[in-house]
């Protein structure tokens, strides 16, 4: 969620807690009594505790050294220690996590065959051992439900190391790492629920964009039974998805009649509690590839079904709705396109692209408004990821040459949509959405075999694909069940 929609709940729920609490009357007494507050939960005091959970996303080895686009992913755990502090329905609060972490990914290219006499293994490999932060968090609280966002800054621990072996050259090998600490900015949201005893559940989702930085590798180059040192710069580009769960201890109790008491629901239906749901759409859009290995490079359209599993919690105060939700699709969004043309050295070439999204995640948060009774309209913002798969079909005249190229990518991007939500039934709502989702350029290394032409018998090639990014159009209908039932809050005099 970014820092004008934290903003834009923020004063909403400021202005809610301003609102005054009705005051109980009576038609034939002349003294107004005094309002009795009820006890709510209060989330002020210290913490600590512990979570687990999984992360992963691409690591991109850029072409300034040796170029390969590959997935890190795994567990982690650790702990944190925090502060929170409420006024009304409002939770500051600041926090400073370490978990250790088992995020890796590599990367095995080969390059030539029997026609060229010679081939080349390239192996890259990146992973992380260890992740800090030190985050703000704000949010919203419903006695013992507590939405929040969080900012910060984070630091990582990697490790990187890269190895080439040529075949056909005696004695040809090529080995170097190196290692670094990556600060990089941090946001986040999740969701805390207070049981028994101080303890409280939680669950939250963390981006870590890392980007784009240069790395120190040194090493050995060995070339004829001679070997000697090798150093280079290497630029590796990374953003890292993390989501977990976890348990608190917090130092605190209940609060009876607080000096700035929570804001009520305004009378209606409640949509303070955790949600599960389904949901099913369309999908609409365009995917543009960057420059590749002999491919065009223009936009063509995908399209296809979608459907899934949502969770999610809300917070309410007053007419107000701050809520974090989290969603995974199975899609049927694909596209290609042909071009034949004249290309470079050859009388035509044929390329035919094409693109499929697997899966679809969504993050985000809402923030919304109870219109009437029944009903809630939102907005929502947050981070889209997809594992998306590509191939490139080539064929040349003047020579004929035929090559067949595939690679798959973790593409990440931005969401924002609107909705409605309508709750029928205790625990039972409809929602009808509308997101708009815009996937960053991803690079992609695509592998595969040439046959024909210069190629003979067959080579297996690495093309690298600049990067491929989307524009996508989603419509989605869906029901959910509330664990906490959506009475009718009465107003009582």
């Amino acid at each position: 969620m970014n820092i004008i929609k934290a903003r834009a709940w923020l004063a909403a729920t400021a202005l809610g807690a301003a609102l005054p609490v009705g005051a109980a009357m009576a038609a034939d007494l002349l003294v107004k009594a005094k309002p009795v507050v009820a006890a709510t939960f209060d989330w002020s005091g210290v913490y600590i505790g512990a979570h687990a959970g999984y992360g992963g996303g691409m690591k991109d080895w850029s072409p300034t050294g040796t170029q390969a686009d590959f997935v890190a992913r795994g567990a982690l755990a650790g702990g944190q220690i925090g502060i929170n502090k409420q006024l009304g329905s409002l939770v500051f609060g600041g926090e400073l996590a370490g978990s250790w972490t088992d995020i890796n990914g590599k990367s095995h290219l080969e390059i030539g065959g029997p026609a060229l006499a010679s081939s080349v293994a390239i192996d890259h490999a990146s992973g992380i051992d260890g992740i800090a932060t030190v985050a703000g968090r704000a949010g919203l609280a419903a006695d013992r439900w507590f939405v929040f966002a969080k900012a910060g800054l984070s630091a990582a621990h990697e490790k990187h190391s890269f190895s080439m072996l040529v075949t056909g050259v005696p004695g040809s090998f090529t080995v170097a790492s190196g290692n670094e600490v990556r600060y990089a900015p941090m946001l986040g949201f999740g969701s805390e629920y207070a049981l028994g005893g101080n303890w409280s559940l939680f669950g939250e989702y963390n981006l870590h964009l890392f980007g784009d930085r240069s790395v120190s590798l040194r090493g050995t180059s060995t070339a004829a039974a001679l070997a000697g040192p090798l150093a280079f710069d290497q630029s590796i580009d990374q953003s890292i998805h993390v989501a977990k769960v976890g348990v608190n201890y917090r130092w605190g109790g209940v609060a009876v009649d607080p000096s700035y008491p929570a804001v009520r629901p305004v009378p209606g239906n409640d949509w303070t509690g955790g949600y599960i749901g389904v949901q099913g759409g369309y999908g609409w859009g365009s995917t543009q590839w960057g420059d590749g290995f002999g491919a065009p490079n223009p936009d063509f359209r995908t399209d296809g079904w979608l459907a899934g599993g949502t969770i999610g919690a809300n917070a309410q105060a007053g007419s107000f709705v701050f809520g974090v939700e989290g969603e995974i699709l199975g899609t049927g969004i694909k596209g290609s396109l042909s071009a034949t043309g004249p290309g470079p050295g050859v009388a035509t070439q044929t390329s035919i692209l094409n693109s499929r999204i697997d899966w679809l995640a969504l993050a985000t948060a809402r923030a919304g408004f109870v219109a009437g009774s029944n009903l809630l309209l939102y907005g929502k913002g947050g981070v889209a990821i997809a594992q998306e798969a590509h191939t490139l079909d080539l064929s040349t005249t003047g020579p004929t040459t035929a090559a067949s190229l595939s690679g798959k990518a973790i593409h990440s991007g931005v969401v924002a949509g609107a909705g409605a939500e309508y709750a029928f039934a205790p625990n039972w709502s409809v929602k009808a959405e509308y997101d708009y989702v815009r996937m960053f350029g991803q690079a992609v290394t695509m592998t595969g075999t040439a046959a024909g032409g210069l190629f003979g018998a067959g080579v297996t090639l690495v093309a690298p694909i600049n990067k491929v990014g989307q524009d996508l159009h989603l419509v989605k209908f869906g029901v959910n069940y509330h664990f906490n039932p959506l009475p009718s809050v009465v107003a009582k005099y």
